[in-house]
């Protein structure tokens, strides 16, 4: 289309195509305030569609093909997820062991804390305190059941004798703040000859006081003891000598007291050397000596 006037001939984009004149006039009489919105403007893009799937592969003799449907096929996840799988599991293993080393030190910490406060408490009540041993003392040893064990003509060889003792024993606290409970249930005091046992029995259970004395009466007794020949010819010389030698023994479980606390059994063990002038109830103590032994702390003599 050419417009006069003068001026110069313009040609609309849409006049070299007849397929758009109609819209090219109705857009000139009516113009619309959109440009996107005229026909000259619009513009549709489709899709490309996608080329289709090959045919599947024909199975060989003696092949399967086997379809599996697509939400069953899984990935295979790369190699690096692994190492980082492997990265992160070692770290927590270290983490572990720092954890469980931790712990252990913590617990190592506080028992060798418990020791130490233990041994100090341990060490001011020994430094307070001052236990001693407590002494013990056989001041007389009846004795019975052995009467003529040395006369061979009023008493055969194959006799069997039933020896009786009645030990009076002394005891002494000397510890100013630390009483003894005895526990006679458990205890034991046994009397032998040139190491031949003769006779067994129990101490009392009584409980002694700081600072004192205590006197009492320990039995033992056997039944059915046969002396040999030689054992029978050295008890009569001893009796002629009036020196009969004994070894009394002692084990007996004590607990020691300090104001109210008292303290778990520990085993108390003694040993008496006591030598008596002739194998009689009446029968007079020539001499003794005890040794005592109290695995408790570091008793003093």
């Amino acid at each position: 289309m050419m417009h006069g006037n003068g001026g110069h001939g313009r040609v609309h984009p849409a006049a070299s195509s007849s397929d758009f004149s109609g819209e090219m006039n109705q857009s000139v009489s009516a113009p619309s305030s959109d440009p996107s919105s005229s026909p000259l403007y619009s513009f549709h893009f489709e899709k490309p569609v996608p080329p289709p799937p090959p045919p599947p592969k024909a199975a060989q003799p003696g092949e399967y093909v086997v379809q599996v449907p697509k939400d069953k096929v899984f990935r295979v996840p790369p190699p690096e997820n692994a190492r980082l799988f492997e990265h992160y599991t070692r770290r927590a293993k270290r983490r572990r062991r720092c954890s469980c080393a931790r712990v252990c030190a913590c617990l190592l910490a506080a028992l060798l804390t418990l020791a130490v406060l233990l041994a100090a408490a341990a060490g001011v009540a020994y430094l307070v305190l001052r236990p001693k041993r407590p002494a013990y003392a056989v001041q007389a040893l009846a004795v019975s059941g052995l009467a003529g064990v040395g006369n061979a003509s009023s008493t055969p060889a194959t006799a069997a004798f039933s020896p009786g003792f009645a030990a009076t024993v002394r005891a002494d606290n000397p510890n100013g703040r630390i009483g003894v409970h005895y526990d006679g249930e458990k205890s034991l005091v046994s009397v032998s000859y040139d190491g031949v046992l003769l006779a067994g029995g129990a101490w009392p259970a009584f409980y002694q006081g700081p600072r004192n004395v205590t006197v009492f009466v320990a039995k033992a007794k056997g039944s059915g003891i046969r002396f040999s020949e030689s054992v029978r010819g050295q008890m009569a010389a001893a009796e002629r000598l009036r020196s009969v030698p004994f070894d009394v023994d002692v084990e007996v479980p004590v607990r020691l007291r300090i104001g109210r606390v008292r303290t778990w059994a520990v085993p108390a063990r003694a040993r008496c050397a006591v030598v008596v002038d002739r194998l009689a109830a009446d029968a007079k103590v020539v001499s003794a000596s005890c040794h005592v032994k109290v695995r408790f702390l570091s008793w003093r003599n």
